[in-house]
């Protein structure tokens, strides 16, 4: 088992290294999105310098990787693993739902794949639209709910790294409430530390009231920080 989830580790880091944001920019457009704007290679940033559909690219595309990475590791999971996947199956790793440790175990080296990319120099987005796609994999009720959550938090301060801090917050709650599983819980939890870490630049410019909005001059910005 130890070695299928290695390989699983290897393949979603890999598929999550495939950053969309520096391959659309680097394609269609000839340039590197992390040399303007924030440096991110995001669909904000995408937006910012190239338009909605470089952004709405970037989105798509790092929102699958995670889903192909996630099928592939269910894959090595049941052939390499000997474990079952079936639903309802009942099977554990580590104290956790099989399908669900799978899910969210892709999910997280996707994730750092995404935001520490071995083909681009380590330096990627910040993993929001990744993680998004991992929870809808997991389950599109939470996903639903945090989209509102992130889509109020923004109509109401204008703040996109705000509302995008707030879903990563609240993804573990969610968890817990649905689930009741304390290592399922814990496990989220690290998605909402690299989450918040990654945003921590934004949290500085938050208290010190330096933070860019949606709808002002210095920016104009209408998709979450990926």
């Amino acid at each position: 088992m130890t070695f299928a989830l290695i390989i699983s580790a290897i393949i979603s880091y890999l598929l999550g290294s495939l950053n969309f944001g520096i391959i659309i920019s680097k394609s269609l457009s000839k340039d590197d999105v992390r040399s303007h704007g924030s440096g991110n290679a995001g669909s904000t940033n995408m937006l910012r310098n190239y338009g909605k559909k470089h952004a709405v690219m970037t989105i798509i595309g790092d929102m699958l990787k995670v889903a192909v990475a996630i099928f592939i590791s269910f894959v090595i999971v049941r052939k390499m693993g000997n474990i079952s996947l079936n639903e309802n199956g009942g099977a554990l790793i580590l104290g956790i739902d099989a399908r669900m440790f799978t899910k969210s175990f892709a999910g997280l080296f996707c994730m750092l794949g995404h935001i520490f990319p071995c083909f681009f120099g380590f330096k990627g987005g910040k993993g929001v639209a990744t993680a998004g796609g991992m929870v809808f994999m997991i389950d599109w009720r939470i996903a639903l709910i945090l989209l509102a959550i992130f889509a109020m938090i923004v109509l109401i301060t204008k703040y996109v790294s705000l509302g995008s801090i707030a879903m990563a917050v609240f993804y573990p709650v969610f968890i817990s409430v649905f689930y009741k599983s304390l290592p399922l819980t814990l496990l989220s939890l690290i998605f909402t530390l690299i989450v918040v870490l990654a945003h921590r630049e934004n949290i500085k410019k938050l208290i010190n009231h330096t933070e860019s909005k949606i709808g002002s001059k210095k920016e104009n910005l209408s998709l979450i920080h990926i």
